[in-house]
């Protein structure tokens, strides 16, 4: 009986010697969730995401709704109705702090969002074309690249954006993608354009960046063994970097992507705040805050309540992307 036992016992135990084995996306989400900072984030901008989502439903007025006589009233004063209560009260005309907030955090959020995907995808190609052809297309594309770098961005940034906004009729913006954004936004066609014409200038701005990352990302892998496998069995310039330079790439992007949501936030709050960006009655927090800074003395209240919201979102994105860089180094352990 001893010796028909024993190998089972030998199974046993080397099976229970044996590591456990777990795939790639639970080491990352294990590493991940050790940033105390960054899960916290998360939840915070899972919050907020989902409010501005559901603002149409849980928004108590409309956000262009105006009350005469209803001007800069205390956070938890009821409404004439008596069932309705502003509770963030009301702006200098009499529209609901809180009901704007809401939207305003849809069409902040959607546009940093969408400028960054752009921006990314924009820099991640440019770049994977840079530095996998190498030569003179690389000399060219990089040094344009690092020319508009040496620019400062903000000054550009407003005089572009200043001279969009106010010949936005003789701009051609496709009537499809117009309708398609003031529906998204629940915002009028010619606000729409606003929209839209912002999110081109942020996208002209922001992807230089990026492209020099994914450049560095492809010139450290363009002449491994896969590389050259792929080469030999007659693979496209144009196959290999779409299906091997950007693959490779994109744990680094997405930790760029993560990170440069809060400068995007904070370009369009500056553009808005400065009266070059999205205009009023549509909300933004930027807009919001420039029309608060004048009665900010006389109701401290007003310019935290959009201005808390561009805080949180810009610290959170900032830890966010601090805990996918972590999470998605291959030289930590877990």
């Amino acid at each position: 009986m001893t010796t028909a036992t024993a190998p089972q016992i030998l199974d046993l135990a080397s099976a229970e010697a044996m590591p456990e084995e777990i795939s790639q996306i639970q080491v990352i989400t294990r590493r991940f969730l050790r940033h105390r900072l960054a899960v916290v984030s998360l939840i915070v901008l899972a919050l907020i995401i989902v409010l501005a989502v559901i603002a149409p439903l849980i928004a108590p007025f409309s956000p262009t709704e105006i009350v005469v006589g209803n001007d800069f009233l205390a956070p938890g004063t009821p409404a004439a109705d008596g069932v309705r209560v502003h509770w963030l009260g009301t702006d200098q005309i009499g529209r609901d702090y809180l009901s704007r907030l809401l939207f305003a955090a849809r069409i902040s959020l959607t546009v940093a969002v969408t400028a960054q995907i752009c921006a990314v995808t924009i820099g991640a190609v440019v770049g994977a074309i840079s530095g996998y052809m190498g030569g003179t297309v690389d000399a060219i594309v990089m040094r344009t690249v690092e020319f508009l770098l040496t620019i400062p961005q903000l000054p550009l940034l407003l005089i572009i954006s200043s001279l969009v906004i106010q010949n936005q009729d003789a701009i051609p913006v496709p009537e499809a993608l117009k309708s398609f954004v003031g529906w998204l936004l629940i915002i009028q066609p010619r606000d729409a354009t606003q929209v839209v014409l912002v999110i081109a200038i942020l996208v002209a701005f922001g992807w230089m960046g990026d492209s020099r990352l994914m450049r560095g990302v492809v010139l450290s892998v363009k002449e491994q063994t896969f590389t050259e496998a792929a080469r030999a069995l007659g693979a496209s310039d144009l196959r290999i970097i779409l299906t091997h330079m950007i693959p490779n790439a994109l744990a680094p992007m997405i930790v760029s992507a993560s990170l440069g949501l809060s400068g995007f936030i904070i370009y369009e709050a500056a553009l808005s705040f400065l009266g070059l960006g999205i205009q009023d009655p549509t909300p933004t927090w930027g807009n919001m805050l420039s029309a608060a800074q004048s009665q900010m003395f006389q109701h401290p209240w007003l310019p935290l309540v959009s201005g808390i919201p561009i805080f949180l979102c810009s610290l959170a994105f900032n830890f966010v992307g601090d805990g996918l860089r972590d999470a998605l180094d291959p030289r930590l352990k877990l």
